[in-house]
């Protein structure tokens, strides 16, 4: 077996070193065609389609992997290097057909960046031993590699001169190519829907773009008199308007993946899974909300709407919370109403550091950051997502929290995929009577009813509970984009698959106006109702809406803002991200005792992610519930000062309580 292995080993070698420019080609048409298979998750019409209808681009994929192929000539490990490009292009193909499986959305350069925060929520895409299988497989697929570079041949007598030359040329020629692709537009940078890029350009084109296009390009007439000019026309139009500043508090609710299902065309329900979110709409202002993604990307639509900036100025599949905003601070609905005395909570029951949010909130100008290490969570989806009703209390609690008037945002994670193609709901509320032929599609669109009808719930008990406070309160709801339901524009009532509804709430009087509007002019349409004028982008949205020049001024403002001089500032950025707080209701201990076995600690506002400190060691803690923390009797000691920390699973300490000293105090 030995002896056959090698001589196999030994014959690929001998092909490589004759025709490696032809192995290059094989390997690269091979390639593009997996890539597409596993890209649109079928080996049908679909992939054979793409190739007859669009030939150029199919060919074009094939250039890009040949083009990585090429550095094999000039290397010794050819081999070796063969398996190494092989494997890298294959585990983009196999991760975007898992990532397509679990969430609609194909995989980007961008999810690379990304990692770190969808490792801790994994589980709720993929089982423990699923996660142990994949784990398993890394750790066989990283020794392989290190036998492969210690025993695979290595060429011996190569000729770098020739070689080097053949690789300039492929380089060369590559280039021109891409330049002729732009030109005669087969090819763009301008992607803005990343689902139907993938299926008109193919998986090499479009993960290769989003890895080299970030960022907002500099415009071509980019310069300090320019954005002066874009201010003056804002300030021209703005004087005109007038009337009296109203200060309400301003609560923003985005619902994960929430969208009128009832518009989906055949599909009947039992009843209506969204009663209090139709009732609303008739009432109060409302319409559909055209957001930035489909199927996921949460946090670019909470990034639009936040603020006032639009996503199709950046690059391909960017998420700005990985990217540019990890280092810069900006304007925002935060930093604009905390001019006019307001404090600004983002609450999410979810993990903070989901999206890197625990980082970005600071430097969008938030005060506040309540995440679900902050809550005391006991109602879980069968999926493991926590349910939304947690928000109502979490959301009073952070107008409790101040005397003067609050600017919050709050992002719900129930109705988040993956949603079960099996019957895993007894006894649902909603259930779907007809309109689906297909069981699986009908399990799932019976998960997401039922969870849908359980948000509307919180809709209703948060409306009800402001009533009662009676304060001056502005409440927009509305979705962050469309569930992975395999619902396209064909299938909907109303507007496209981007479209999600949304009503404004309030106790003021406000004049009903209905509409369809962007999500990053959301924040400046409700300021507007309330005269609040300052801010670049909110005041720009409410003069230049309609305007001639109005996405190219946009773009202007948005690169000066974040990549530029910022001369809407006179060149010095007026923003320091915040020192945030976690969690409104801080931890504290207020008792230590022991028993026969453990020491319990007694407190308020403990919640499952507590971690009892001795001297910044941590040790082992068992939660009980919000009051009562159990540890060892080993591990604590007479005398020892201990602290109780909130820690993320990043991990990241969140909050921290006040130095308590335990004394050793039997139970009573």
């Amino acid at each position: 077996m030995k002896s056959l292995v090698k001589n196999i080993v030994s014959q690929i070698g001998k092909w490589i070193e004759k025709v490696p420019v032809l192995c290059n080609i094989v390997l690269a048409f091979g390639m593009a065609f997996l890539l597409e298979v596993l890209g649109r998750q079928t080996f049908d019409q679909g992939v054979f389609g793409f190739v007859n209808d669009r030939t150029k681009m199919f060919l074009y994929s094939a250039f890009i992997i040949f083009v990585t192929y090429s550095v094999v000539l000039i290397v010794k490990r050819r081999l070796f290097t063969y398996i190494i490009v092989t494997l890298v292009w294959s585990v983009i193909g196999i991760v975007n057909f898992l990532m397509l499986s679990a969430r609609n959305t194909p995989f980007t350069y961008v999810d690379v960046t990304l990692m770190k925060s969808v490792l801790p929520v994994m589980t709720n895409y993929y089982s423990p031993s699923a996660i142990i299988f994949m784990g398993a497989l890394i750790l066989i697929v990283l020794v392989l590699l290190v036998v492969g570079f210690l025993y695979l041949p290595k060429k011996q007598n190569l000729q770098y001169k020739r070689n080097i030359l053949a690789v300039a040329v492929i380089f060369a020629a590559f280039g021109v190519t891409t330049v002729y692709g732009f030109r005669s537009n087969m090819l763009t940078d301008r992607i803005g829907n990343i689902r139907i890029a993938y299926g008109d350009y193919g998986t090499p084109y479009c993960f290769s773009i989003t890895a080299l296009k970030n960022g907002i390009d500099k415009p071509s007439n980019y310069s300090e008199e320019k954005i002066d000019q874009i201010e003056q026309k804002t300030k021209q139009a703005q004087n005109k308007k007038k009337g009296r500043v109203r200060k309400p508090n301003i609560i923003f609710v985005q619902l994960e993946s929430h969208f009128d299902i009832t518009q989906v065309k055949g599909v009947k329900f039992n009843q209506d899974p969204l009663p209090n979110f139709h009732k609303y709409m008739k009432e109060y202002s409302s319409g559909q909300l055209s957001m930035p993604s489909y199927g996921a990307g949460t946090a670019n639509s909470e990034f639009e709407a936040i603020t006032g900036m639009n996503l199709d100025h950046f690059g391909a599949a960017e998420y700005p919370y990985k990217t540019v905003l990890q280092s810069t601070t900006t304007e925002s609905m935060a930093t604009l109403l905390k001019e006019d005395g307001y404090t600004a909570h983002a609450i999410h029951n979810n993990s903070a550091a989901f999206y890197d949010r625990d980082l970005v909130f600071s430097q969008l100008g938030f005060d506040t950051f309540t995440s679900k290490e902050c809550m005391n969570i006991k109602k879980w989806t069968e999926n493991g997502w926590a349910k939304d009703t947690i928000l109502t209390g979490c959301i009073l609690n952070a107008l409790d929290s101040t005397k003067g008037q609050d600017y919050i945002y709050t992002i719900s994670v129930q109705g988040h995929g993956d949603y079960p193609k099996t019957e895993i709901i007894e006894n649902p509320k909603i259930k779907v009577l007809g309109g689906i032929k297909d069981e699986a599609l009908k399990n799932k669109y019976t998960y997401y009813a039922n969870q849908v009808y359980q948000m509307d719930q919180f809709v209703g008990d948060l409306v009800n509970a402001l009533k009662k406070r009676g304060e001056d309160t502005v409440l927009v709801m509305y979705g962050d984009h469309l569930p992975s339901l395999e619902v396209d524009d064909k299938d909907l009532t109303y507007g496209n698959k981007y479209e999600t509804s949304y009503f404004i709430w309030d106790n003021m009087g406000l004049k009903k106006k209905d509409g369809v509007i962007e999500a990053y002019q959301l924040g400046s349409d409700i300021l507007a109702k309330l005269n609040i004028k300052n801010g670049v982008m909110n005041s720009f949205h409410q003069t230049r809406q309609g305007t001639k020049n109005y996405q190219k001024d946009m773009k202007a403002l948005q690169y000066d803002m974040l990549y530029g001089k910022q001369y809407v500032w006179d060149q010095k950025n007026p923003f320091q991200a915040t020192d945030i707080s976690f969690g409104i209701r801080k931890v504290n201990v207020t008792k230590a005792y022991e028993t026969e076995n453990s020491i319990f600690i007694e407190g308020n506002n403990f919640t499952n992610f507590c971690q009892v400190y001795v001297d910044e060691t941590k040790i082992n803690t068992t939660f009980h519930n919000e009051h009562l923390l159990e540890v060892s009797k080993k591990d604590l000691k007479k005398g020892d000062a201990f602290t109780v920390k909130i820690v993320s699973k990043a991990p990241r300490i969140l909050q921290t309580s006040g130095e308590y000293v335990y004394q050793g105090v039997k139970q009573q």
